[in-house]
């Protein structure tokens, strides 16, 4: 029972700090008038979260868990491992199209240095494979590791393009559909899956 009540707790706090970033930036984010917006004690509030980048953090691990989520429920569609690519990254960068400010918030603390956030930026980066296997088949890709490494960082950097206004949908995606089959060969990227 205690530890239903915590867990509540807890997705109310994140229910209402991504609705704060959502609406207003991360900026907005301040842990008295969170608890307040939550409705939770701001004893409660620091014992669940020390500070608001532990916040963002959980957002953002609970984004990407969800994104890996619904990719997996609804498969992407094309005859090609470079078409089943191109949705993924399309589903993706949607995202950041349509809510900027919640994924520059996220890119913020993927990006961070900050010692609290080690150990999410590393369970993040194991999300790029996990996307990439609801439409493709992750071993057969060369150089799998190398690969990944390339596209995540590829990735974050036209998530932060897109979530800043600097960059539209269909350029971001052409950034990333052009760099992937580069990376993966011809052969690969129109090959049947």
């Amino acid at each position: 029972m205690a530890n239903d009540a915590k867990q509540q707790r807890k997705q109310q706090i994140l229910a209402h700090a991504r609705a704060i970033i959502s609406e207003q930036g991360a900026a907005a984010l301040h842990m008295k008038e969170l608890a307040i917006f939550a409705e939770v004690p701001r004893a409660s509030l620091y014992r669940t979260y020390s500070s608001k980048e532990h916040i963002i953090s959980d957002i953002t691990l609970e984004w990407g868990l969800s994104l890996v989520s619904r990719l997996q429920a609804n498969s992407p569609r094309g005859k090609t491992n470079g078409a089943r690519i191109k949705s993924v990254f399309k589903s993706i960068l949607r995202e950041a199209d349509d809510n900027p400010l919640l994924i520059g918030a996220v890119l913020d603390n993927l990006l961070s240095a900050d010692a609290a956030t080690q150990n999410m930026q590393m369970e993040f980066e194991n999300l790029l494979p996990a996307l990439l296997s609801s439409a493709i088949e992750y071993d057969g890709i060369p150089d799998s590791q190398n690969i990944m490494d390339v596209l995540l960082r590829l990735l974050l950097a036209n998530l932060q393009l897109l979530s800043a206004g600097r960059s539209t949908l269909k350029e971001a995606l052409a950034n990333m559909i052009y760099t992937s089959e580069k990376l993966m060969g011809k052969e690969y990227w129109e090959s049947a899956c």
